[in-house]
């Protein structure tokens, strides 16, 4: 249980990637489309073969599950007076720590419109980035030379809170 008195800001975000969520939609009613009826006819006169309804079975769970996997997944932001504290759900089974201690500079930061997104996957996944497809977040330059980018939608707040945190312990 973590405790909450010591929290100064928390965020929550879903992903909300538009064309992630098309994909994703496209799939899920196209495993319903050629899924379904080829399972229903199990109990016609013509019964497909085993293949062919391990293959509709899987198909409609993978439409289903998908959706179900996208709606699950969370950013969680915590500033607390130790440090900011990040955790994608259900990836991450704990918040990972990123001390005030090992803090550089912590500035606004907003993709530009010819500009690689840098909160994009490709970076979430190299661990650059905290990201579930925005354009806006805060980087965060440690004293290690490492920068690391965190969407938000209230980057502001955040590095408010980072400051009064850094307030409280010098």
């Amino acid at each position: 249980m973590e405790n909450t008195e010591n929290i100064l800001y928390r965020e929550a975000q879903t992903f909300s990637h538009s064309s992630v969520w098309l994909v994703v939609l496209c799939i899920t009613f196209s495993s319903v489309y050629f899924g379904l009826p080829q399972l229903f006819e199990i109990a016609g006169d013509r019964s497909p073969t085993t293949t062919i309804v391990v293959a509709s079975s899987i198909f409609l769970a993978i439409g289903f599950i998908l959706p179900v996997l996208l709606l699950m997944i969370k950013l969680r932001i915590q500033v607390r007076n130790d440090g900011l504290y990040i955790r994608v759900v259900p990836f991450q089974s704990s918040f990972k720590k990123i001390s005030l201690a090992d803090l550089q500079d912590c500035k606004s930061y907003e993709q530009q419109e010819k500009e690689e997104n840098k909160l994009g996957l490709r970076y979430a996944i190299s661990k650059k980035a905290y990201s579930l497809g925005g354009k806006r977040g805060i980087k965060l330059e440690l004293k290690n030379g490492q920068t690391i980018l965190v969407e938000s939608k209230r980057p502001e707040k955040i590095i408010q809170a980072i400051k009064t945190a850094s307030s409280k312990n010098a």
